[in-house]
């Protein structure tokens, strides 16, 4: 009886040690596979497997960074009324235990990112110093917050074009930043809602936010998203290929203009990620996105 009491123990503790790594948000790293796409590579073995391990080493510093935020944040977070119950803030996981975790996931994202090329370690090692410099000082400054994140998912562009060799492309930049503009605006609206205005114990930037009108902001980030991709998709190299990559435009304008919608209209968007699997449509338009740029690619 008692082995078995241990043992479901055991499972539960391992369950909280995977929630704190937040494998759910790894979605994110598919950015990086964008420098393979759009280089015409995607169809070499060698350059798949060498975009394949970046976004492995980002999966393990993205999970290093989540792990030193709740660390970090674990105070506040026991105040916050869904953050309560991370496992730091919940005492599932002991803080010395969290800390070591995202010590040793540092390392591995910088040994596999090593494998690849001396630049993609760089890259990797470059992102996780943001993201600690974002939890540490920028997340309490309105709109720079948001900015840094942003500069994350360009920092994943570039790592996954290094992976490659590929030559780094202006407008797949532009596309990265202000598509992680517009998920960021999302999130601080999102908080300021379920928070109700009670922002001094949880994100100090948040009282900067709530100043702006973010439902106008959103709608104007959406809109040069969708002007930065079609420029975007005139100006990538056709590489011989019969279909322009302007005919995935749709797909795009309708994921971004469905998102927009969920946000403002519907008051979701605190976990962009978890919409992506809730919602239908969103979820849809992405997918036949992705379809049709493999169709694109492959013509």
């Amino acid at each position: 009886m008692r082995l078995g009491v241990n043992a479901k123990q055991r499972r539960y503790q391992i369950g909280a040690y995977i929630r704190l790594m937040r494998p759910h948000q790894w979605t994110k790293n598919a950015v990086v596979l964008a420098g393979v796409a759009f280089s015409g590579q995607a169809s070499e073995p060698v350059q798949l497997v060498n975009a394949g391990m970046a976004v492995i080493a980002f999966c393990l510093v993205s999970s290093a960074v989540y792990v030193y935020n709740d660390w970090h944040d674990r105070a506040e977070d026991r105040l916050h009324p869904i953050k309560c119950f991370r496992p730091v803030a919940a005492r599932e996981v002991h803080s010395r235990a969290a800390l070591v975790l995202s010590g040793v996931l540092l390392i591995m994202s910088v040994v596999v990112g090593w494998l690849i090329s001396a630049p993609l370690a760089v890259v990797v090692l470059a992102y996780a110093l943001l993201m600690v410099a974002y939890t540490t000082w920028f997340r309490r400054l309105a709109v720079v917050d948001v900015l840094t994140i942003a500069a994350g998912f360009v920092l994943r562009a570039i790592g996954g074009a290094v992976a490659v060799a590929a030559p780094i492309s202006m407008w797949l930049f532009v596309c990265t930043l202000l598509l992680a503009l517009m998920l960021g605006l999302g999130k601080r609206r999102h908080e300021l809602r379920i928070l109700q205005g009670k922002t001094i114990h949880h994100r100090p930037s948040l009282a900067g936010y709530s100043r702006i009108d973010l439902d106008r902001v959103m709608v104007v980030v959406g809109m040069l998203t969708i002007g930065a991709y079609t420029l975007y998709s005139i100006a990538v190299p056709t590489y011989g290929r019969s279909l322009p990559m302007i005919a995935t435009l749709p797909f795009v304008a309708l994921a971004i203009v469905r998102y927009v919608y969920l946000v403002v209209g519907l008051n979701q968007g605190g976990s962009p990620e978890v919409l992506l699997m809730r919602d239908r449509l969103l979820f849809l338009s992405i997918s036949v996105w992705s379809l049709a740029v493999a169709v694109v690619l492959s013509s």
